[in-house]
């Protein structure tokens, strides 16, 4: 009794089999592999989530720094906000780009664009964190160092009235003072004066294709009638450059403008059916393109002494043709010029008689439109509107004319078909003979009734007459028999002789022409500031169009707020010219 009776199965719990159990850790490893396990793989998990968030990270940089590069490029116009978001956009990644900083200068622009991107993290949530905020910036800014600068210059007749062209000659020698201060020969200025036309200088000229140049002497009021502009046709204004093979016919030296009118009304019936030299000699100021030696273009130079000279010299006289002047001034800054440019350098020629050459330091300019270190200024004045530009026809350039002189300055023509009964077989008309009435003869004049006069080429006849003169006393008055056949007759051979693209208050062709050469230059990244100076309406929406921006126009009315707006200009230009 008081024995305590093991169960059956106790030896079995207390044998060896169990002690051994009990004595053995496989248990504990076993608990602690499984917990190793674990956080091995929440830190593999949490590398993996790291690996995807810079991945992220690095796409949304990549494109933040690829689309700001893009939009701060200055040889693109559009707006640079606009191309960010747009290059954002296209990789997808638009809804992670959070703000876009533009700072434009003139020569220099810098864009900063910021993104933001949360991403939900695979394994992270396990520790808590459900999201990564990842962060991106970039910022690009180009600046040019390369600075190429046209200023077209009006110089019209206009620019005579109110002092205007003193003001000019004030503002734009201030300009080239402040832009080239402390010269580094990085700047360059070209100078393009135009009225009616824009005058090359005979040395630039010959680097063109230019037909029928005439080369005359003195004319009537002691000019040199050499004259060196082009008729460019409407074809130069579809591209920037001027290619020095495309032909181009010489502005002829005419007065295609004055009339008969001026002097006896502007009706025909009352014009004189009598010979008389009144209205022969023609007006040199209107002559589309007055010869000078000082309204020429000036190629690139830096000297500040000698630029201020040339604007000193400068003179006011003819029409106004904005479309040929920015013309010209953009195709003196196209690459198309380099061959020219560089030909002027390496020969050591002087563009023309005021003009030293060209320094060495501006080889190879004009620059590419994509270098990236430069950047084009076009600096566009005007104080008129295009005024309907009036140009030879091509018949009549050059060549020999059916008109004699005789050795006493008196002429005669030769009409081989059209004459009127009363001529029989002669076919020569003398509008001086017969009383100053007219008289047909067999033979020219000569002189005297017994020699024959000299036949003259175009060019001479229109060094000695307006071409209204001609179609009156040489054609109407020797074919037309009434009045109104006279009439007939004179309208015919004005427009013959001549062709007036628009009138002095409508000039559609002329005024499309500025606005497609405005926009092309502006397309290759060229910066267009323009100045309407005492403007009047039209010329004031041309040049407001033609700027890069309403902030590259200046709308000026006195000398003084002329001047303003060429050194606000200019110091702009001087602030790039600091940081390089």
């Amino acid at each position: 009794m008081g024995q305590t009776v093991m169960p059956k199965f106790a030896p079995r719990l207390f044998g060896h089999p169990f002690r051994r159990f009990i004595k053995r850790e496989d248990g504990s490893l076993l608990v602690f592999g499984l917990f190793l396990f674990a956080t091995f793989f929440l830190m593999g998990g949490m590398a993996v989530d790291v690996m995807r968030a810079e991945n992220k990270r690095t796409a949304l940089s990549q494109a933040l720094d690829r689309c700001a590069l893009n939009a701060a490029a200055l040889r693109q116009t559009l707006d640079p906000e606009t191309v960010v978001r747009d290059c954002v956009d296209r990789v997808g990644l638009l809804p992670q780009l959070t703000d876009v900083n533009v700072t434009n200068g003139t020569g220099q622009r810098s864009v900063e664009a910021i993104g933001d991107y949360e991403l939900e993290t695979l394994f992270m949530g396990a520790s808590g964190v459900e999201e990564l905020d990842l962060h991106a910036r970039s910022v690009a800014e180009q600046r040019a160092t390369n600075i190429e600068i046209a200023m077209v210059l009006d110089v019209s007749g206009s620019m005579n009235s109110n002092n205007r062209l003193s003001g000019l000659k004030t503002a734009a020698r201030n300009f080239v003072s402040t832009v080239l201060a402390n010269n580094n020969n990085k700047i360059s200025i070209t100078m393009v004066p135009y009225n009616g036309q824009v005058n090359l200088g005979p040395a630039l000229a010959a680097k063109y294709n230019i037909a029928n140049q005439h080369g005359l002497g003195v004319t009537s009021n002691g000019d040199m009638a050499t004259v060196n502009c082009v008729d460019m046709p409407s074809s130069v204004y579809e591209s920037t450059g001027i290619s020095t093979s495309l032909q181009m016919q010489a502005t002829g030296w005419v007065d295609a403008w004055s009339t008969m009118a001026n002097e006896y009304g502007s009706s025909m019936s009352n014009w004189p059916t009598t010979y008389s030299s009144t209205s022969r000699s023609p007006n040199g100021s209107n002559v589309w393109c007055p010869p000078s030696s000082s309204n020429i273009v000036r190629l690139p130079d830096n000297d500040v002494s000698a630029l201020h000279t040339y604007i000193n010299n400068l003179s006011a006289i003819g029409a106004t043709s904005i479309n040929a002047g920015m013309k010209w001034g953009g195709a003196l800054l196209d690459p198309q010029a380099r061959s020219v440019v560089n030909s002027f350098i390496s020969d050591g020629e002087a563009p023309h008689q005021a003009h030293e050459v060209v320094p060495n330091v501006f080889t190879d300019r004009p620059f590419d439109y994509t270098k990236r270190d430069a950047l084009k200024i076009i600096l566009l004045l005007s104080d008129g509107e295009n005024f309907g530009d009036v140009r030879l026809g091509d018949a009549y350039r050059t060549g020999l004319s059916p008109i004699y002189k005789g050795s006493d300055g008196q002429y005669s023509i030769r009409h081989e078909t059209g004459r009127p009964s009363t001529a029989g077989t002669n076919e020569y008309w003398v509008p001086h003979r017969n009383s100053n009435a007219g008289q047909w003869r067999a033979t020219s004049w000569g002189g005297s009734t017994s020699t024959e006069g000299v036949q003259m080429t175009w060019q001479e006849v229109w060094q000695e007459m307006r071409v209204s003169y001609v179609a009156w006393h040489f054609y109407a008055r020797a074919l037309g028999t009434s009045s109104s056949s006279r009439q007939t007759v004179y309208n015919t051979w004005w427009g013959n002789f001549r062709d007036q693209r628009g009138t002095s208050s409508s000039t559609p062709e002329m005024d499309a022409e500025l606005s497609d050469i405005c926009t092309l230059t502006k397309q290759q990244g060229v910066l267009v500031y323009t100045v309407a100076f005492s403007a009047p309406t039209r010329g004031v929406t041309a040049l407001r169009n033609c700027a890069s921006s309403d902030g590259h126009f200046f709308h000026s009315t006195n000398n003084t707020a002329l001047n303003a707006a060429f050194q606000s200009i200019a110091t702009n230009i001087t602030q790039l010219r600091l940081v390089n």
